[in-house]
């Protein structure tokens, strides 16, 4: 896997470091005492205040979900991209639609599809997983 992760194109490489780096959000999430400094709107959190404020399976899901598709990147998983990109658009969408208002859902989207448009179209990306 590290060879895999060496001959990865730049982006691709900070893409799947994000995604490993996001299980310390599962573990701010499930591990009382775990401390990651952790802020939400400016507040420091730790365990307590992540599960008093609605956040605790927000982040279970981040942080297991990204660090899942950063491993099929590198393995090549078939459906890999497919499949991260379902997470993304699905945490950029989710997070910033909450029943008040859709004016942000422009925004939101816009880099999930540029991250679409790398893993899919761009020439290093598509040599990378033999497509």
């Amino acid at each position: 896997m590290v060879e895999d992760f060496k001959s990865m194109p730049l982006l691709l490489k900070f893409i799947t470091a994000h995604g490993l780096f996001c299980f310390l959000f599962f573990l701010s999430a499930t591990i009382p005492g775990f401390d990651v400094n952790f802020s939400y709107k400016g507040q420091s959190m730790g365990y307590d205040e992540i599960w008093q404020n609605g956040l605790g399976i927000d982040l279970i899901l981040i942080g297991s979900l990204f660090p899942i598709s950063a491993i099929l990147l590198l393995k090549k998983w078939q459906y890999c991209r497919q499949f991260y990109a379902l997470i993304i658009l699905g945490t950029f969408v989710i997070l910033n639609v909450n029943g008040e208002s859709f004016i942000y859902l422009p925004f939101a989207l816009i880099i999930p599809c540029l991250l679409m448009v790398y893993l899919f179209k761009y020439d290093k990306a598509k040599v990378y997983f033999g497509t």
